[in-house]
Parts: structure tokens; C-alpha cells; sequence
């Protein structure tokens, strides 16, 4: 499996690096003919998926607790928002919190009723239906649920264990192995389309916002952050993970409030306002509309290109917030990574789209959008606002920041299920860090940030159909558990030693208790 994955992602490198024009037409065709085709079942997944999520945080079965009923939280909560936030939305937020409302702007989506609100904030809201909710419940929480249910305290790590509830392993072999192959190569599509965006818009704000040739200081940078990456790698997942999280989170609230301040301030508090309205009150529209009249194809390329990439992303993400979630009921785990990262989002998608879409800046960054694309919006967003040099700097740092977290805890999931094991060993992170650092500056070398879009909805698809899957086993591992840990009043008892993570598996390397933050 190590052999085949690794080779997988030094081929799709390679390849992108070799004959970049060829490789980005191929990825492009691919990707057309999966939105055209199976848009609308990413968007009617996310929907069943949502629902699904809602409905184990309401029931008994979310009184569970993660890593067994005598687990010990082992972050708190400071640290566990952190990490949660920070590998779970990667380049996203910076990335598409400028580009897409003014994208939206320019091109309405055919057939959609504007009549609900300005264009402005109809542009906001799709932002926030793509960006926070449903994709946080829909595609994080299904994996968080499955791991913490059925996977964390068994010997054996992997994906394909969420399937031993209602699958037998000796009996069905072939199809674990092809399970963890499905969920390595989902998870590269979804960190190749991640890494690529960070990369080019870190390029893009060092020439364009800093005016220092990019080139060369954009390989430095990635240097800089393997190092970093590799010190990570030695000081683990409490000290290494846990702090770059930690560290980012606060500078990404110093930059949003340095931009609420220096931006058009009142015209985005009236935004936020306004748009939050028609995100609460028309989110089942938001989130269907699929334009079956029209067959305009906006939808699809929106909606389910930013499904495909939480698809993608999530699998690796929700199993690590399983894993830094122990201690805490499902339910807990529900409404924390519901509700606590989607309030921060918004906030900050509602700063950075009412930045770009102030009547003052809107017209010099549709037109940076226009000729350049999506990193051009956010770096021309930067040139026209006060104290351009220190947003700058700031955003880089930002950038760097996610990439760390985003490549550390990457690493940690993809060795942990290609080894089998909750704690994988160092050599094996190192190397699955060098090679997927290389994923990343081959983006670089492609031409155009589009491409890096194809990649999820490519290697996603073949994955999509495990949701489901995922979904009815931990329904049934949940009531198993549920029935064998409850008296008969209903209460929850302290499990048995044979049967759930004891001494040893309760918390494999932790440190009892979670830290004073």
C-alpha cells in the first residue's frame, strides 16, 4: 500500500512537472465530464449527509464517548479549536473569501432567485453554503463520527475499518485493501488541490502586493516551511501540530481585525447583516440549486466542485478530529466542529467579501480577477487597502501557517492509515512530507490556478459512494456500543475492559487530561 501510494504521487508530480501543458488539458477534460455528469450527485450526497449528521447529534447514540466511556480529553479547548480550524480549511478561506463573491457578481447564476436579495449578498451567502454550512456538517463530520466511533481504540487504523461492523475482513479482504487505496488517492486530490492554491497565491502576493520577485523566494519559502515541517515531524503532535495551530489562529484573527478596521468598515458590517439573512433563510435553496432548466452548468462547477473538494479533504480531516477529539461525546464533537469553526468562518468570509465588494475596491478587483484569477483578486485587494505592506506580510504568514498544519497533519493521518497505527513513526511522516512537498511546487509549474481545481473532483469520485457506506456501518457499530454500555434505566456504564479501550488504548500516548490553555 505504502509502495503504491507514494508511487501514485511522485508519478501525478512528475508528470505535472514534466509536461505541464499536456497534464493540465488531460486533468481539465476529466474534470468537466465529472461536474457535468455527477454534479448533482455531490450536491444530493451533501444533502444526505447533513441530515444524517443532524441526527446523530440529536439521538442517544451521541452520548458515546470517543476513545471509550473512561477516555481523558487530551487538548483543550483552545488547542482543539485550533487544529480542528486550521487542517480543516486550509487555503480555502484566503484563497476564495475575495475571489468568489466578486465571481458571483460578475457572473449571477442563471435561473437563481436574485429577488431574495442584492447580488452582493446572494454572492456572500453562496460563500457561506460552499465555505461553512453544509460542508462542515456534510463532509468532516461523517469520517469524525465513523473514526470515533468504530476505529480509535482497534488495532488496526485504517479507513477500510470503518467497514468491520458490516463487513467481514477474512471473508472481504479485497475490499478493504481497495478501500484504503480509494481513500489515499482521494486524500492526495484533495491535498494537491490545497497545496497548489496556497503555493500560487503565496507567489502571487510575494511578486505582485510585496514586489519581490516570486520566483525564486517562493521556492525559499517552501524550503523554509519543509524545515519547520520536519521539526514538526520531531516535536509531534502535542507540541508540533498543536502550537503552529495555535500560532495561526492568532494571526489570523490579528489580520482580520487590522482589515475590519482599515476596510470599509460599515459597509461590511451592513453586508454581514444583510447576507446573513438570505444564508438562513434560504440555505436548502442555496445548497440544491442545481439549474436543471438552464443546464447553464454553474452549479456544477460551484457547488460541486467545492462538495468534491470537501469529499476529498475530508477524509483525512475528520479522521484527525476523531483523533484529537478523544475524551469528548460525539455529540460534543458535532456541535464543536459545527458550530465553533463555522462562527470564525463566517466572520472572516464576511470581513474579506466585504472588502472585495465595497463600492470603492469592487471594480479594480473584478478586473484583477478578470485577467488573472483568483490569487490576483486577493493580492490587488491587498495593493488598494492602507498599510498594503503589513496585510501583506500578514497573509503570507497566514498562508505559512496553514501549509504547515495543513502538510503536518496531512502526513499524520496518511501514515497513520498507511501504517495501521495512532502513533506512526517519524521516518515514515518525513518522507510522506518530503514527497508531498513536492506535490506542491509542482502546482507551481502548471499553468494556470485553475488546474489545481480538477484534481478533487478527479480523484474524489471513485471515493463519494463510501459516504453512505460510512454512514449506516456507524449506525450500527453506534447502537452496538450504545446497548452494551447501558444499564437497564438507560444510563451509560464504564465499559468492559474486553470490550472497549482500556488501560492501554483509552489514551495511547496522552497525557490523561487535556492542558490548561
Amino acid at each position: 500500500m505504502f509502495l503504491l501510494t507514494i508511487s501514485f504521487v511522485i508519478a501525478l508530480a512528475a508528470l505535472g512537472i514534466g509536461f505541464p501543458e499536456q497534464f493540465a488539458g488531460n486533468m481539465e477534460q476529466a474534470f468537466d465530464y465529472v461536474l457535468t455528469y455527477f454534479g448533482w450527485w455531490y450536491m444530493l450526497l451533501g444533502f444526505i449527509l447533513s441530515t444524517c449528521i443532524i441526527a446523530f447529534a440529536i439521538v442517544k447514540y451521541g452520548r458515546l464517548r470517543i476513545g471509550g466511556e473512561d477516555a481523558e480529553k487530551e487538548f483543550g479547548l483552545f488547542s482543539w479549536f485550533s487544529m480542528v480550524f486550521t487542517v480543516g480549511f486550509a487555503s480555502a478561506v484566503v484563497f476564495y473569501g475575495v475571489a468568489q463573491p466578486v465571481a458571483v457578481v460578475n457572473d449571477p447564476p442563471p435561473g437563481f432567485p436574485l429577488e431574495i436579495g442584492s447580488i452582493e449578498s446572494v454572492s456572500l451567502a453562496f460563500m457561506y453554503t460552499h465555505n461553512i454550512i453544509p460542508g462542515l456538517l456534510a463532509w468532516y463530520l461523517p469520517f469524525a463520527v465513523a473514526f470515533g466511533i468504530i476505529v480509535w481504540g482497534k488495532d488496526e487504523l485504517r479507513v477500510s475499518t470503518i467497514l468491520t461492523p458490516i463487513l467481514d475482513r477474512e471473508k472481504y479482504g479485497f475490499v478493504y485493501w481497495i478501500t484504503d487505496i480509494a481513500a489515499l488517492v482521494a486524500i492526495v486530490g484533495g491535498l494537491a488541490t490545497s497545496l497548489g492554491f496556497i503555493a500560487w497565491q503565496l507567489q502571487v502576493i510575494i511578486d505582485h502586493s510585496l514586489g519581490v520577485g516570486a520566483g525564486w523566494i517562493t521556492y525559499a519559502i517552501f524550503v523554509l516551511i519543509g524545515l519547520i515541517f520536519l521539526l514538526d515531524v520531531y516535536l509531534g503532535l502535542r507540541h508540533g501540530i498543536r502550537n503552529a495551530a495555535r500560532l495561526t489562529v492568532v494571526l489570523i484573527a490579528i489580520t482580520m481585525g487590522i482589515l475590519l478596521a482599515v476596510g470599509p468598515t460599515m459597509f461590511t458590517l451592513n453586508m454581514t447583516t444583510e447576507s446573513l439573512g438570505v444564508w438562513l433563510n434560504y440555505l436548502p435553496t442555496l445548497m440544491m440549486y442545481s439549474d436543471p432548466v438552464g443546464g447553464s452548468g454553474w452549479p456544477q462547477a460551484w457547488t460541486g466542485f467545492w462538495w468534491a473538494w470537501w469529499a476529498a479533504w475530508g477524509i483525512f480531516v475528520g479522521s484527525f478530529v476523531a483523533r484529537i477529539s478523544r475524551g469528548r461525546t460525539v455529540r460534543e464533537m458535532i456541535i464543536g466542529v459545527g458550530l465553533g469553526p463555522a462562527i470564525f468562518l463566517f466572520i472572516q468570509h464576511a470581513i474579506l467579501g466585504g472588502w472585495a465588494l465595497a463600492p470603492r475596491n469592487f471594480d479594480t478587483v473584478a478586473s484583477a480577477y478578470e485577467e488573472g484569477g483568483e490569487p490576483f483578486a486577493l493580492a490587488e485587494a491587498i495593493n488598494i487597502t492602507p498599510a498594503a505592506e503589513v496585510l501583506a506580510i500578514l497573509f503570507v504568514m497566514v498562508l505559512v501557517g496553514y501549509l504547515v498544519t495543513t502538510l503536518d497533519s496531512a502526513v499524520y493521518m496518511i501514515s497513520s492509515i498507511n501504517l495501521g497505527t495512532e502513533e506512526p513513526n517519524a521516518r515514515n511522516r518525513a518522507v510522506w512530507g518530503i514527497v508531498l512537498s513536492a506535490l506542491g511546487l509542482m502546482t507551481l509549474e502548471l499553468p494556470e490556478a485553475a488546474v489545481m481545481e480538477t484534481f478533487v473532483g478527479v480523484f474524489t469520485l471513485p471515493f463519494s459512494i463510501f459516504f453512505l457506506v460510512m454512514i449506516y456501518a456507524s449506525y450500527v457499530e453506534a447502537r452496538r456500543k450504545y446497548h452494551s454500555l447501558t444499564d437497564e434505566h438507560g444510563m451509560l456504564q464504564r465499559p468492559d475492559p474486553d470490550y472497549s479501550a482500556s488501560s492501554e488504548g483509552k489514551d495511547r500516548g496522552s497525557t490523561g487530561t487535556a492542558e490548561d490553555d
